[in-house]
């Protein structure tokens, strides 16, 4: 009798913890009241080891290991995370309808560049390479904010 009790007591806790390892393996929505995205759904998205958060009525259209697209209408956000490659500037545009800047959004100091309304902001974390492109810039910049 002492031995079915124990053998239940350990299939019980067994579960327990396999049910806890699923509940943090699986990608948690929450809502959060500051940033760019106060008071909206997100979800956080890792990729290649860095965090990035974005709205939960964005779709994930691309992903691979390094790189993913989301898209909500006609609204797109492109973000890569490589290990190597070069920040992107620009120079000697005779247009005038590209800027470039050395920028700082946040505690976030990289690249950014402006064609037209395509906005790219990329940066160095953690020894790799992050691009954020959008034309929507609370979304770029909201999707770096760690809550």
């Amino acid at each position: 009798m002492f031995i079915l009790s124990n053998m239940r007591f350990k299939i019980v806790v067994v579960c327990i913890i396999l049910l806890a390892f699923v509940g943090f393996a699986s990608a948690e929505t929450f809502t959060p009241t500051n940033g760019t995205f106060a008071y909206r759904e997100v979800e956080i998205f890792d990729i290649n080891g860095i965090n990035f958060t974005v709205p939960t009525d964005y779709d994930v259209t691309f992903e691979n290991a390094t790189e993913m697209d989301f898209m909500h209408g006609n609204d797109k956000l492109n973000i890569s995370v490589t290990e190597n490659g070069t920040v992107k500037k620009v120079a000697g545009n005779k247009t005038g309808n590209v800027t470039s800047a050395r920028t700082m959004f946040g505690s976030v100091e990289g690249y950014f560049v402006d064609e037209n309304g395509t906005y790219t902001f990329s940066y160095r974390q953690d020894g790799k390479l992050v691009v954020i492109n959008s034309k929507n810039m609370p979304l770029m910049i909201g999707a770096m904010e760690m809550y």
